[in-house]
């Protein structure tokens, strides 16, 4: 089924008229990828800046229930649905994602966005001190960034809406939204999905003391498609008590191509090195982190990728396990 998308369609994903414009003026489209695809297009190779704080300004404030009520008609009701976690969060935890978005706004100039789908309050709060202390330029690129997720939910939202069945090949943001509700299924349950497990695995080992480095914090990104430098974090976690981390991200039989950077934060595992060690470990990190960037091809994503790392205090490798 095709895809038609009014300018009214094209402003309730994504409120900037110069976007909206563009993308509806290119309908129909032959299905939700496509729509998507030239969304992405438009998004990053033609909009000005000016655009881009357009859409952003549409946004109510994470955590203002307020506004949540009161801004943006048809907008507000795509953003009551996607912060619905939000909305039944404890008052002082609203309270301070108010007081963080006020600091946010007076430092960045613009409102503080996320793709809040499955996020709870803590969760977006989390986050939000942590990109409190992003430089300007770098900030405004994460939340375009962020603006282009919400986009495209809300492009397969309507396709949805007009289609059935719904596509079985719906990516991206869909299908991380899609794991985390398998995995809470597989939870609810009291069961682990049969044989599904991260599709990303990893583990770490100290080649200076020959063990495994246990508790080590890691991320897994994954680069915005259409983007050449914004990064989306897909998984996170710490290595157990044998230097493996298994659950990065969900359990799944599939994961979605693209480039991908998996990021091991050394500086504290170093100090407690230099704390037991002395002299064998210095006290600070010649590597504070270790990054590994790896692709995941159209025809590997049903693929399994083990990516581990030896490391000593001034040298590491990595390579693709089992």
């Amino acid at each position: 089924m095709t895809l038609t998308l009014t300018r009214e369609d094209a402003m309730t994903c994504c409120a900037s008229e110069a976007f909206a414009e563009s993308l509806s003026s290119a309908s129909p489209f032959k299905d939700a990828d496509a729509a998507v695809s030239l969304a992405r297009h438009i998004w990053w190779t033609q909009l000005p800046v000016t655009a881009w704080l357009a859409a952003l300004a549409a946004h109510p404030r994470i955590g203002d229930v307020d506004a949540l009520r009161k801004k943006f008609d048809s907008f507000t009701e795509h953003s009551q649905q996607e912060q619905a976690a939000a909305s039944h969060a404890p008052v002082n935890v609203l309270q301070e994602l108010a007081e963080m978005n006020r600091r946010y706004e007076a430092k960045f100039g613009h409102v503080f966005i996320i793709c809040a789908s499955g996020k709870s309050a803590q969760d977006m709060l989390a986050i939000l001190k942590d990109r409190y202390g992003n430089e300007p330029h770098a900030e405004l690129a994460i939340a375009a960034a962020e603006q282009m997720k919400i986009t495209e939910l809300r492009i397969r939202k309507l396709y949805s809406e007009r289609s059935q069945p719904a596509p079985a090949s719906w990516d991206g943001p869909i299908a991380a939204v899609t794991r985390r509700a398998g995995l809470l299924k597989a939870q609810l349950a009291g069961d682990k999905p049969q044989g599904l497990r991260s599709p990303v695995t990893s583990h770490m080992l100290d080649t200076s003391v020959g063990r495994p480095a246990h508790n080590v914090p890691i991320l897994l990104d994954r680069l915005c498609e259409g983007s050449a430098s914004v990064w989306e974090t897909v998984g996170r976690g710490s290595t157990n008590a044998d230097g493996r981390i298994g659950d990065l991200m969900s359990p799944a039989d599939t994961i979605q191509a693209g480039t991908y950077r998996i990021t091991f934060e050394l500086t504290e595992y170093v100090r407690r090195q230099h704390a037991q060690h002395g002299g064998r470990c210095a006290e600070h990190a010649f590597y504070p982190e270790a990054s590994v960037t790896f692709q995941i091809m159209p025809d590997q994503t049903k693929e399994h990728f083990h990516i581990p790392l030896t490391w000593s205090p001034y040298g590491y490798s990595t390579y693709r396990g089992s």
